[in-house]
């Protein structure tokens, strides 16, 4: 296996890295569509577990993840918004703290299949959005840094690399 190498391509009002991972990219977005199997390659201990085991499979789809704040203590539940989803290309969705509306920052994934047949995968927070200066102080963008990005990038690739496409199992207990 070779070295993981990211780029870091973050700017003032994102967090945006990518890496090549040696996988076709209908593998990738198999495990990205699955929100029960987020928590398997978060890189920022943030991700607990997600709520029910539906794939995402369009735009406008709700789904909620357990979470644990970056003090390691405060559990906490968010609602998902999908607002883009392009198989195999794209997925996108606004966050809300539980049971309110988005307050305007977005996580994503894109995926560019390689000739080789690897994918080059960014991944992203954006809060360019956010116009509420209480919901930039409270969340102190950014929540999750570009290393913590980076590695969610690895755990992912490792991940994807286990199991052929079409057969990546759910662990047990999900």
């Amino acid at each position: 296996m070779s070295e993981f190498e990211t780029t870091d391509e973050s700017g003032p009002t994102d967090v945006r890295v990518t890496t090549v991972i040696d996988a076709p990219a209908r593998a990738i977005y198999e495990l990205l569509a699955d929100p029960a199997r987020h928590a398997d390659f978060d890189g920022s201990g943030m991700v607990r577990a997600a709520e029910g085991t539906e794939p995402l499979t369009e735009e406008g789809q709700r789904f909620v993840m357990e979470m644990l704040w970056t003090d390691g203590e405060r559990e906490y539940r968010v609602e998902n918004f999908v607002t883009r989803l392009k198989p195999e290309r794209a997925l996108e969705w606004l966050v809300a703290d539980y049971g309110q509306p988005p307050q305007g920052w977005r996580w994503g994934w894109t995926l560019d299949p390689q000739v080789d047949g690897s994918t080059a995968v960014t991944n992203y927070c954006d809060w360019g959005s956010i116009t509420d200066p209480e919901v930039l102080a409270k969340k102190n963008f950014p929540v999750v840094g570009a290393e913590q990005v980076a590695a969610t990038l690895r755990r992912l690739e490792q991940l994807v690399q286990q199991e052929p496409a079409g057969s990546v199992p759910a662990p047990e207990g999900r």
